[in-house]
């Protein structure tokens, strides 16, 4: 399952941050620079599928977005190409692509557990039933079931025939 989270958190960010770094009047990649945010992509998501508490996928998603933001704007003839350092000052773009970090972020966790609860009730739905467990085999019942012996001798002349006068 962490290569599929490691998929599409790369996926995800290099669209999220084309469309966040759009959104805030940043402008969009031409071919060099799709490439270069292509690679930095990459290599994030192949971070995000080696990184093992899935609590930390926010946080790399989010440091991710820099990272897109300068690969953006630094090949990007936008008018603040020689500014692509400074990714803080300039607000909306900084939170265009924090809120696009994290929403993505948290999109992709919601997917992955969706994903297991699902594929847990498919196996169950498909999986054949099998034979009761040994504990439960052994079990007795608390009841007794009456045997035509006993109802004769509580003066019946069969198991359903009306009891016999005194």
């Amino acid at each position: 399952m962490s290569s599929v989270r490691g998929g599409l958190a790369g996926v995800a960010t290099a669209a999220l941050a084309v469309a966040a770094h759009g959104f805030a009047g940043g402008g969009y990649p031409g071919s060099s620079g799709l490439m270069l945010l292509v690679l930095v992509t990459a290599a994030l998501g192949a971070l995000a599928a080696a990184v093992r508490p899935r609590a930390a996928l926010p946080l790399l998603m989010v440091a991710g977005q820099p990272a897109c933001h300068i690969a953006l704007s630094g090949l990007v003839a936008h008018g603040h190409a020689a500014h692509a350092m400074e990714f803080t000052d300039h607000g909306p773009m900084l939170a265009a692509h924090a809120v696009a970090g994290l929403g993505c972020a948290l999109l992709i966790l919601v997917a992955e557990r969706l994903y297991t609860l699902i594929s847990r009730a498919v196996a169950v739905v498909l999986t054949r039933p099998r034979g009761l467990p040994v504990a439960a085999a052994r079990m007795r019942r608390p009841w007794s079931v009456p045997t035509p012996k006993t109802l004769l001798a509580a003066g019946a002349s069969g198991p359903r025939a009306p009891p016999v006068a005194a």
